[in-house]
């Protein structure tokens, strides 16, 4: 943004102060002013909060007192997307991960647009992965697993671009196969995101799934249709219409408590926890 006169003629005076400081104490001060960057790095200085055009590599001159600056280095890394546990189209519960090359292309991007570059790029990553996997059959994950990876990969560079940074490589890794296909008429067969929903709500461990009302005991749960068996700590009930509208987030837990079309049976706050699972399922 363009700075006013006085704002101007402040920095110009500050500016040249520091110039003046830094030849009264030379030599001494060159040891703290004069910085050495490599030629796989840049350093960002901002002189009096205003950042300034990529320094280096080679020696850069930095103002005692008035200069602050942030390396960024600009060779390719890598980082590993933990294994997870998903639920495919078809009903199979899979344990996926996988490994992500990427570089920085604009270091002022990469400083000026997330505070955390690596945490950002890592949860992009995941969610890209999450939501391309629930859409899929366990057959088609296994057999197009390089498919997967370029669309991953592409979906992935649409989020980081704008943060100066561009993925080169994308491996998708599928661990393990936790629980095969649901293949019955009569056994699990609803939609992959309300399988995800039971998984995230029963904290990883899913007994069935066949669309209902999720009812958690001490350590585990089930996902089912009709009246439990045996006598659960708690029970969430609401139709399965509701349900959806809440997954897409047309409905709010609350407002479906306050209407009466979700209905507690035991501890209230396990309504409220719902909120939570939605936004884990975004």
């Amino acid at each position: 943004a363009p700075q006013s006169w006085p704002s101007c003629l402040c920095h110009g005076l500050i500016s040249f102060l520091g110039f003046l400081l830094l030849l009264v104490t030379f030599p001494i001060s060159g040891w703290f002013a004069l910085k050495i960057v490599p030629t796989y790095e840049r350093m960002i200085v901002f002189r009096l909060g205003r950042i300034r055009t990529p320094q280096g590599p080679g020696m850069v001159l930095l103002l005692p007192f008035i200069d602050s600056f942030q390396r960024v280095d600009l060779r390719t890394r890598a980082f590993n997307v933990p294994p997870c546990k998903l639920a495919s189209k078809d009903g199979a519960v899979l344990s996926v991960g996988a490994d992500v090359q990427f570089r920085i292309w604009d270091p002022v991007l990469s400083v000026m647009t997330v505070k955390d570059l690596n945490t950002a790029t890592r949860m992009t990553a995941q969610n890209a992965m999450t939501k391309a996997l629930l859409k899929r059959p366990l057959r088609e994950i296994q057999m197009e697993k390089l498919k997967i990876s370029d669309q991953l990969l592409l979906e992935i560079n649409d989020v980081t671009r704008a943060w100066g940074l561009e993925v080169d490589r994308v491996e998708l890794a599928v661990e393990a196969v936790l629980q095969p296909p649901q293949d019955s008429p009569t056994g699990p067969n609803l939609d992959s995101t309300l399988q995800q929903l039971a998984l995230h709500f029963l904290g990883g461990s899913m007994n069935s799934v066949a669309g209902g009302a999720p009812s958690p005991g001490p350590g585990q749960g089930r996902v089912g249709h009709g009246v439990p068996d045996g006598i659960p700590d708690v029970v969430v009930e609401m139709a399965e219409a509701d349900l959806r509208a809440l997954l897409c987030r047309e409905l709010r837990p609350l407002g479906a408590y306050m209407s009466g079309r979700l209905k507690v049976k035991g501890d209230l706050a396990v309504a409220m926890k719902l909120e939570a699972v939605l936004r884990a399922l975004k």
